[in-house]
């Protein structure tokens, strides 16, 4: 008798518990937004579950035995098999449609049918429970049919095919045994309700996972955290009685001031730990870390991000509009501005929102002197964040909720501020801090290569400047030193006529040289060369004549075999100048500086041969090339040999250098012929 009353208080609080959690899975069902038929269906199956667990705590009776208790199980089976269906059945329609369907209308005719049989008890108790055996046999093909349909999204599934295949297969052995000896084994319907409240969780998870049906299950951070919070310290309550109990146990004659010692403390400690915001706020990020899924979906959010920063062409005037655009999409919000706090404060973007406000550009002022701030992102609908406790002005005052720092090497870039409907707006945990950090250093290097782009075209301009500006000069130098020359010679040679026709030539080419110049700097572009067909050999020696008399020593012209070439016959002059006067400057007054004009099959060969100082290798391949790297001091510029080379090269030729140190150097200058 007493084993009865044991076994009758087991199978109520089983069914009790199983009550408890449908009804707690019922409510995390009720809170999703999805609105489909799998979610429909799914609370009609929980719900059912709960109203059959509380009777048969309420009120236990013999199983399917009465009319009440075939509605429920036979309700629960056809709730079941719908459910079924409908995930078996991957197109998307309404509850209207899905209940038109034949299949679910045979189904409803034939469970009612047999349950009207079934509960004016036509049937005998044996059949009956055949009957029901069939209909799990009939579930289970389904789920079956489940596990092979679910293919890829096998993992998603599997959790559900589980718990459901649990505990039908458990109704199947208990329908089995009962009609067989056509009886419910007690021990078997006790243990039901226990089954049933164990496979709940694999029901959780696979509702979680299974995404084509876009059910959420939801529980609240807050409410969790309570409830560890009161379960943490129910433990903590529980090993301070074990240990108050082993003092008083083992402590003697000092047992119970000991005891109450002890415990005194342990509360005191409790109430501290429970008091403390610092303990109370570290918790509850280990909660939300381990226990909750992220607010956003990183992969899916860092690829959008990526592929929107990828768009942004650093070199167009709307990279800060386009970088503000990208920090708003990263957390769904819709106005924001961008600022620039160094030297002073300026906007360099703003959307959807007015000009920076006066109170606007005192909290970002303040924000700027809170150095121990550094990257600290600041929510202004947060009072008690350090920042806005000691706020001179209300954030009412401010447009913006969030201040998102920009820092650089050299320490505060700027500020972003964002902001959206109060609906809309995120709370500032741990998790949207992180990511935002995230996001501001991948937005923040798109700024930073902008600004480093601008100045690096900036350089290259003025660096463009700069060049052009120098072979203006060594143009110009070469001018005057071939003016002055002339000027030189007039004063013997003015009245010989053949002097002053030479004179006028000399002027004549100095205007042209300085006219194309003109042309060059106005037109900021370089003309097309000029060609012209002329004989190398005349060309060489008016050089030496006209331009290289005024320092020694004087260069020499073997002419092995001429040739006529087609090209720029002033810059070429120019380029021959450069490298006989290179050579001048290195070789002594009593050295010697040999020119030698050959041909070499379809090639012209002018080799320039000295006796000066010569060049080492290093020095040929680092500097010898190297613009505006000269030797001269300031009596040149560097680009002498640079613009031989370039020259040259231009003109599919080459310019070879042998040159060995204290014993000269040879300039070989090959050129097609044409």
């Amino acid at each position: 008798m007493l084993s009865f009353w044991n076994q009758l208080a087991l199978d109520k609080i089983g069914f009790a518990l199983a009550a408890v959690g449908y009804l707690f899975f019922f409510a995390l069902l009720i809170t999703v937004k999805a609105r489909n038929v799998p979610r429909s269906l799914l609370l009609g199956y929980v719900l059912l579950t709960v109203i059959w667990a509380c009777l048969y705590a309420w009120q236990p009776a013999a199983a399917y035995q009465s009319q009440w208790s075939l509605l429920l199980e036979n309700s629960r089976l056809l709730s079941l098999i719908l459910f079924l269906y409908a995930a078996l059945h991957s197109q998307q329609q309404s509850l209207w449609l899905f209940v038109q369907r034949k299949e679910v209308w045979a189904t409803l005719l034939a469970l009612s049918v047999w349950t009207l049989l079934a509960s004016i008890q036509w049937i005998p108790i044996h059949l009956l429970l055949s009957g029901q055996l069939i209909i799990c046999i009939f579930i289970l093909a389904l789920i079956e049919a489940l596990y092979r349909r679910s293919d890829t999204a096998r993992w998603q599934f599997k959790p559900l095919i589980v718990a459901l295949s649990i505990m039908v297969l458990f109704d199947f052995v208990l329908l089995a045994e009962a009609s067989l000896f056509r009886r419910v084994d007690t021990q078997l319907w006790s243990a039901r309700s226990f089954i049933q409240l164990l496979m709940l969780p694999m029901l959780v998870i696979a509702i979680r996972r299974i995404k084509a049906w876009n059910i959420r299950v939801y529980i609240s951070r807050d409410i969790v955290l309570q409830s560890s919070l009161v379960l943490a310290a129910g433990l903590y309550l529980s090993l301070l009685a074990l240990a108050g109990f082993y003092i008083r146990f083992s402590g003697g004659t000092w047992s119970e001031l000991l005891q109450a010692t002890f415990i005194v403390l342990g509360f005191a400690i409790l109430a501290a730990l429970l008091l403390s915001d610092t303990m109370r706020r570290k918790f509850k990020v280990f909660i939300e870390k381990h226990f909750f899924e992220n607010t956003f979906d990183y992969r899916a959010k860092w690829l959008e991000l990526t592929h929107r920063l990828r768009q942004i062409d650093v070199n167009h005037d709307d990279v800060h509009q386009e970088a503000l655009a990208s920090w708003l999409q990263a957390i769904g919000y819709h106005r924001g501005v961008l600022l620039r706090t160094q030297p002073q404060i300026r906007v360099l973007a703003r959307i959807n929102r007015p000009e920076l406000t006066d109170a606007e550009r005192i909290i970002a002022e303040q924000y700027m002197t809170q150095q121990q701030l550094k990257s600290w992102i600041v929510d202004l609908k947060q009072s008690k964040d350090p920042f806005v406790a000691q706020l001179a002005l209300p954030p009412q005052a401010c447009h913006a909720q969030l201040i998102i720092p920009i820092q650089a090497k050299d320490g505060l870039w700027g500020l972003c501020m964002l902001d959206t409907e109060p609906a809309l707006q995120l709370k500032l945990n741990w998790e949207l801090r992180d990511y935002l950090l995230a996001v501001t250093e991948q937005i923040a290097s798109y700024l930073f290569l902008m600004e480093a782009s601008n100045k690096l075209m900036e350089n290259a301009q003025f660096a463009a400047f700069s060049r052009m500006s120098a072979f203006v000069v060594h143009d110009l130098k070469n001018i005057t030193a071939q003016l002055g020359l002339l000027l030189k010679n007039a004063e013997r040679h003015q009245s010989n006529p053949e002097f002053v026709a030479d004179a006028f030539d000399t002027i004549a080419s100095s205007k042209r040289r300085m006219d194309k110049m003109l042309a060059q700097l106005m037109d900021k572009e370089r003309h097309d060369e000029q060609e012209s067909r002329f004989q190398l050999g005349p060309l060489i020696e008016q050089l030496i004549e006209s331009r290289c008399q005024g320092q020694q020593p004087l260069p020499q012209l073997h002419v092995e075999q001429d040739s006529q070439l087609s090209l720029d016959k002033e810059r070429f002059a120019n380029v021959l100048f450069h490298l006989i006067d290179n050579a001048q400057h290195a070789t002594p007054d009593d050295g010697h500086i040999r020119l030698i004009l050959k041909r070499d099959k379809d090639w012209v060969e002018l080799s320039i041969q000295d006796s000066g100082c010569g060049m080492s290798d290093d020095f040929i391949a680092t500097r010898l090339f190297k613009p505006f790297d000269s030797t001269k001091g300031n009596a040149g510029m560097g680009i002498g040999a640079y613009d031989a080379q370039i020259f040259v090269e231009q003109c599919g030729g080459q310019l070879r250098v042998q040159s060995k140190e204290g014993e000269g150097t040879t300039f070989t200058v090959r050129l097609p012929l044409n």
